[in-house]
């Protein structure tokens, strides 16, 4: 499996990050944007700065917060968390300030304060937040280190440059972003063979390494649920040890859409590239659905569509669906 060094960290600091909490290493990755995002990490974690994570739900964001605050000098100090997605709106200042400073901000004293779905807060809390941010950075009082996260899409570019400047107020913020797993589908043999290393043993199981042919079922499936949803699939996989019961599990999760076709315009996508990615989309549903229904039994898929054995198997092969 391939091992991650960086010169800044030690090994047992490597270890010790990358492996927090005992979550599978979401960010192993051969993605230059995700291999970016690593190195500004261990950048930014021994300072004070505050740091916005921007990214999907289940791209690991509280993992890599947590592996903020253990790579920092911090470490020893409390680590707070306060999810706003798991509470009412009007609560949220309530259990950021209650007693004037006894909530979460002040529990936090110089540790990490790791507030998740930073969006919900209402501008008059976020101020708050700031402005009391800002007096520790100018000497009044423990300094806490702030780890702030918001799910993407919900907000857009102008709302996150909004964010930004606002925090950089206080003592300076660095922002990065984890792309969602569907982006990198040149990542999931990595994390889902390093997940099947890291729980076989505790389940007992014989199997060692993932086949070619389930990996690249793997990585044609959109992953809504990004790496945590890779590691409930590859953990299921290692008690019923059942790749058919896998494929047509996430085959009837399987979503209606791929990436939305505005995004793809935004994104400089040219008609005819646009074209050619939903017509691929779709061949390689009827076909993977076809495959299902068929039991993976070519011939069959092959006459249940109406093409020849050939055709399917050059569908299958320029698809990346090869079973």
């Amino acid at each position: 499996m391939m091992e991650l060094h960086d010169p800044m960290l030690s090994d047992a600091a490597t270890t010790q990050y990358w492996e927090v909490g005992g979550h599978p290493n979401f960010l192993l990755s051969v993605d230059e944007r995700v291999i970016a995002a690593r190195e500004r990490l261990s950048q930014v974690a021994d300072t004070s700065l505050t740091v916005l994570l921007c990214g999907e739900r289940g791209v690991g964001k509280e993992m890599v917060a947590r592996g903020i605050h253990e790579l920092s000098g911090r470490r020893e100090k409390p680590f707070v968390t306060l999810n706003c997605y798991a509470i009412p709106r009007a609560s949220i200042e309530r259990e950021l300030f209650e007693n004037g400073f006894a909530g979460k901000a002040g529990t936090a004293e110089d540790g990490t304060l790791y507030i998740h779905g930073i969006e919900l807060l209402s501008r008059e809390v976020r101020d708050r937040l700031v402005g009391w941010k800002r007096e520790r950075v100018e000497g009044s009082g423990p300094e806490p280190r702030f780890v702030l996260s918001c799910e993407q899409p919900s907000l857009d570019a102008d709302s996150l440059t909004t964010l930004e400047r606002a925090w950089s107020a206080a003592g300076g913020v660095v922002r990065i972003d984890i792309p969602p797993l569907r982006d990198r589908p040149e990542d999931i043999p990595l994390l889902a063979n390093h997940i099947l290393q890291k729980y076989g043993p505790f389940y007992g199981s014989r199997i060692r390494t993932l086949r070619s042919g389930f990996l690249r079922f793997l990585q044609s499936y959109r992953w809504p649920g990004n790496g945590r949803e890779l590691e409930r699939v590859i953990r299921r996989f290692l008690v019923v040890e059942d790749e058919e019961a896998i494929r047509e599990e996430l085959g009837s999760k399987q979503p209606t859409q791929d990436a939305p076709i505005d995004q793809m315009l935004e994104s400089g996508v040219e008609l005819k590239d646009i074209v050619a990615r939903e017509v691929a989309r779709v061949e390689g549903r009827a076909i993977s659905y076809a495959l299902r229904r068929a039991r993976w039994n070519k011939k069959r898929a092959a006459a249940d569509l109406g093409v020849s054995y050939k055709t399917l198997l050059n569908k299958i092969k320029d698809l990346e669906l090869e079973v």
